[in-house]
């Protein structure tokens, strides 16, 4: 009966060990089956609450392209609630990268914001690729990217 307890607490401190590690992976990017690695995420909350429903998208698109492709580009959403509320998914086609935002929270609130999303890409042999990014079923930008 004692080992049987003894097994069974270690086997439960071991799952919850490897649920943590499986559930905190905001800093490390795990390469795809291409050799492409992808991460993104939500950068802080809502950002020019006041000004939310006059901001246009590209006011907020930036990167970087050196080994790893940095972008930092915005979506509007409902103000609550205001963090971990986006899902990103990418494909990539010769030169074209395509990524899908979707917002997976309930609208709670009578506002919208813009919120800041951060996305980072390693293994791109290309110099130059045209990025789309499909928000709510419209293309939200499409913006040439240069190394």
């Amino acid at each position: 009966m004692k080992t049987g307890i003894k097994f069974g607490s270690f086997f439960f401190i071991i799952l919850l060990t490897l649920l943590n590690l499986s559930c905190n992976n905001e800093d490390s990017i795990t390469p795809g089956e291409n050799g492409i690695s992808f991460k993104a995420y939500q950068l802080g909350g809502c950002i020019n609450h006041h000004l939310a429903k006059y901001a246009v998208p590209d006011s907020c698109f930036s990167y970087s392209f050196n080994d790893t492709l940095k972008i930092d580009f915005c979506v509007m959403g409902n103000c609550c609630p205001d963090s971990n509320r986006f899902v990103t998914d990418y494909k990539i086609n010769s030169d074209t990268i395509y990524v899908t935002v979707a917002d997976t929270a309930e609208n709670l609130c009578r506002c919208m914001c813009n919120y800041t999303i951060h996305l980072e890409m390693t293994g791109l042999t290309g110099n130059e690729y045209v990025f789309y990014c499909d928000y709510d079923s419209c293309i939200v930008y499409k913006e040439k990217i240069y190394r």
